[in-house]
């Protein structure tokens, strides 16, 4: 049985809703940049709404690219377990890697850690090098480079962590 977990999508709206309006601010602070400043010289103000403007686009972007992506957030099933929940696929991880499964909280959020037996093999085989430098820092953080962002998904957290421990449990008593 495959489970298929929906990304939380109203809070990528929100911040895609944030960085636009951002994104118009710093762009007025090139076309008009005499409203952010009583003297004439507007040379910082114009170089920092050009810099602001070039961030915001990326960030814009790349919360888009996560609000009208329809791919799940985690992808449940007999063999393991795929983290998207920041928005991002990492390579499928099996449930015979799994050592141990944890609830993390900081900052309010809810956090699952999945320590696993191989972590360098493990994010040896992810090819994309933006990915692959997310699971190493998971990794230097946290000791695991899987790190399912809970709070990012549209389910319930406890009702999530008891489904991977009980997908975990099958696993081990077959």
């Amino acid at each position: 049985m495959v489970i298929k977990v929906p990304i939380d999508k109203s809070k990528a709206i929100k911040r895609f809703a944030f960085f636009v309006i951002l994104l118009l601010v710093f762009t007025l602070m090139v076309i008009q940049p005499q409203l952010f400043t009583k003297s004439s010289s507007t040379g910082f103000i114009k170089v920092a709404g050009f810099i602001g403007s070039f961030i915001f686009i990326i960030g814009a972007a790349f919360i888009a690219q996560k609000v009208f992506n329809k791919k799940p957030g985690l992808v449940i099933d007999n063999e393991g377990i795929a983290d998207g929940s920041l928005g991002v696929m990492f390579p499928k991880l099996s449930w015979a890697q799994v050592t141990e499964i944890r609830h993390l909280e900081s900052n309010g959020d809810h956090f699952i850690k999945v320590t696993i037996k191989d972590p360098e093999k493990y994010m040896a085989t992810e090819l994309n090098p933006l990915k692959r430098k997310m699971l190493e820092m998971n990794y230097n953080t946290l000791r695991t480079p899987v790190n399912i962002a809970a709070s990012r998904l549209k389910i319930d957290f406890q009702e999530l962590y008891t489904l991977i421990k009980s997908k975990r449990e099958e696993f081990k008593n077959n």
